[in-house]
């Protein structure tokens, strides 16, 4: 189906339901994150140590009834999260601003929405409070997006998502003649086996650019472990320059409250066959983080970590770091 006319027939969905023709009485909940950290780099003069704030949310989730619910988040920026080419400083800009339709197994977002690349991966791992998912982190999509995205639970087990969105995503907000079609496909077995299938495609200005998602994991009392795999076609839009990789985590369960965790990244960069020179990506490397987390209670987390990262450019040296991070979510 034509993306454009699939997003009419959303549109004229929602415009035609009727759940607005009652009033409603408005009830909510607050929306609060924060992320900081410590962190030393003992044999590298040039990374700083110290204290950092990496994320403050503030927002509010509205819930009106008559199966809608609208949320707003407000972000303070870190300065890196910046578009190119604009001047660094702490800045605030819409993390989120939807309205969602539920009925039945169906779930509608539309506005600025969370994407479906990678949060189910997010919420696998667990500690986002530590550093971005794989995707996000290596420039393969990001975690919200202005379009419409619909979930819906076939059964127990698989859960489908399909998603229309700019393709720019929160930090870099433009409109051209392109438009990003989004699947996914969610398999969660009895057995404590979880599979996660993920692809897109946006084609502006003539480049077609699609990005590849699998993952699987498996979660017990005891452990977990969680393994992906992921490629994007024509990075920054200049064709021939694809990039692939893997992803792997793994918790040990001390208690209900204490775990010690490992992570492993390995990024690559591929040469298009019809490409007529070598390329590299500047993020091509491998990334490994090792710790232990304590939850204080349902609300605050800490984690003690070290981190190592070996990039492939010759330009780039390898880094050694230790961090101190705390997690206070309230949503």
């Amino acid at each position: 189906m034509n993306p454009k006319k699939l997003a009419y027939i959303i549109l004229f969905t929602i415009v035609n339901v009727n759940g607005f023709a009652q009033d409603p009485v408005i009830h909510g909940k607050p929306i609060a994150e924060i992320f900081t950290d410590f962190h030393l780099h003992p044999y590298d003069t040039i990374q700083t140590s110290g204290f950092a704030l990496n994320r403050a949310y503030l927002g509010y989730t509205f819930i009106p009834g008559n199966d809608f619910s609208s949320t707003i988040v407000v972000n303070a920026g870190m300065p890196e999260e910046l578009a190119p080419g604009s001047v660094p400083k702490r800045y605030a800009y819409f993390r989120e601003a939807s309205v969602a339709y539920t009925k039945g197994k169906m779930i509608l977002n539309f506005g600025m929405v969370n994407t479906r690349i990678f949060n189910f991966q997010q919420d696998f791992w667990g500690k986002r409070y530590l550093g971005p998912e794989f995707q996000a982190a290596y420039g393969y999509g990001s975690v919200a997006d202005l379009g419409v995205v619909m979930d819906y639970r076939l059964n127990k087990i698989f859960k489908v998502d399909l998603s229309l969105l700019n393709g720019k995503g929160y930090t870099n907000i433009q409109f051209d003649n392109s438009l990003k079609a989004a699947v996914g496909i969610t398999i969660t077995t009895p057995r404590n086996i979880s599979v996660r299938l993920y692809a897109d495609m946006m084609k502006p200005a003539g480049i077609l650019q699609n990005t590849l998602v699998a993952f699987a994991g498996f979660r017990n009392h005891l452990f977990s472990f969680g393994a992906e795999t992921s490629f994007k076609s024509n990075l920054d839009m200049v064709n021939g320059h694809n990039v692939w990789g893997t992803s792997a985590t793994g918790s040990l369960f001390l208690n209900h409250k204490s775990e010690i965790f490992l992570r492993y990244d390995y990024s690559a960069s591929t040469l298009d066959p019809e490409a007529k020179t070598q390329w590299y990506s500047i993020l091509d490397g491998t990334y490994l983080i090792a710790g232990y987390q304590r939850e204080i209670n349902t609300n605050v987390k800490v984690a003690i970590n070290y981190r190592r990262t070996n990039p492939y450019s010759p330009d780039l040296k390898n880094t050694n770091s230790l961090y101190i991070n705390a997690s206070f979510k309230f949503r």
